[in-house]
């Protein structure tokens, strides 16, 4: 398996050549074929290819004359200069995400398929979950963040004088110290505890403030103001968290469910196009990157009809 530095290394040279101007069908190919083979070649270019756009310093070494020379040499010999400026790609995406993910007035962000794990001025850590967007304040007696979507796993260190507070929305969640889960979409919150307590708050539409406290193996979900409190198994919970392991736990859920679970986490969607294959319901244990091989396995073990594009899967009757 190759390592993180090579990854983006590779990520950073397709992107300038790419860029260079002497693009042809074939390199497209090679290129579609390298983000295929991995999910994390797709992270990688997808993250330094939106540097490289932002990149206005960047962008203004790359003056017409220096360019229009590179193109009229033959590739091999460009070479050094592609890697110079993959290089720089590479320096100015770790300046860049670094500003982003550890110094942008604590705000963290992870895309498609990513899953990121960072400790807190307070010694708390937090996990995010694929394209999760989160800000933190956790300093001089402050410990709040606001999840404004996706999903996110807390390990608060405990400190009594000073709550975690999650805030999402208009619906908060207060700890002293404890480790759950939260995760967002909308207004649709759900909470869940794997050790401690906490404090769920909820504000609906009339203004109205809902509020209960849940405790290990316990959930909570949140939707516009009413809250529906429920006990879980602690295997259950951990299922809900299997994409801390990069995995996709299905509990005999409906496929059409099961579609939009796998779609979090990949650029290629799945779709289902019947009504009837839409409620099958489904079990097993997933890579949250495997929607190819999800998709086969409906073929074969269930008959169904898929159809594979570039950008989506088709799953008919």
């Amino acid at each position: 398996m190759k390592n993180a530095s090579r990854v983006e290394a590779e990520a950073a040279d397709w992107i300038v050549r790419r860029d260079s101007g002497n693009w042809t069908q074939e390199l497209e190919n090679e290129l579609h074929s390298w983000l295929e083979d991995a999910t994390a070649h797709r992270i990688a270019y997808l993250r330094l290819e939106r540097t490289w756009e932002r990149a206005d310093r960047l962008r203004s070494m790359k003056t017409p004359d220096a360019w229009s020379v590179a193109r009229h040499v033959p590739f091999w010999r460009r070479t050094p200069v592609i890697r110079l400026a993959a290089g720089l790609v590479l320096v100015l995406s770790g300046a860049l995400m670094s500003a982003s993910y550890w110094m942008d007035s604590g705000r963290y962000r992870t895309v498609v398929g990513e899953s990121r794990s960072m400790a807190l001025a307070d010694g708390s850590r937090v996990t995010l979950n694929t394209d999760t967007l989160l800000r933190a304040e956790v300093e001089k007696g402050q410990r709040t963040v606001w999840l404004d979507e996706g999903e996110a796993y807390f390990e608060v260190a405990h400190d009594a004088r000073h709550p975690f507070v999650v805030v999402a929305g208009k619906n908060r969640v207060t700890v002293l110290g404890t480790r759950f889960s939260v995760r967002r979409s909308g207004d649709r919150l759900s909470v869940a505890v794997v050790d401690g307590r906490v404090r769920v708050s909820a504000q609906s539409a009339m203004h109205s403030q809902n509020e209960v406290v849940i405790g290990k193996s316990e959930m909570a979900i949140v939707d516009h103001g009413a809250i529906l409190q429920s006990t879980k198994t602690p295997s259950e919970i951990e299922r809900q968290l299997s994409w801390r392991q990069g995995k996709l736990v299905l509990d005999q859920m409906t496929l059409a469910d099961a579609a939009e679970e796998f779609n979090r986490y990949n650029n290629k969607k799945l779709v289902i196009t019947d009504d009837t294959v839409a409620k099958i319901r489904i079990g097993g244990s997933f890579n949250v990157d495997n929607v190819e091989g999800f998709a086969r396995l409906l073929s074969q073990g269930f008959g169904l009809k898929v159809k594979n594009g570039d950008k989506q899967i088709e799953i008919g009757s």
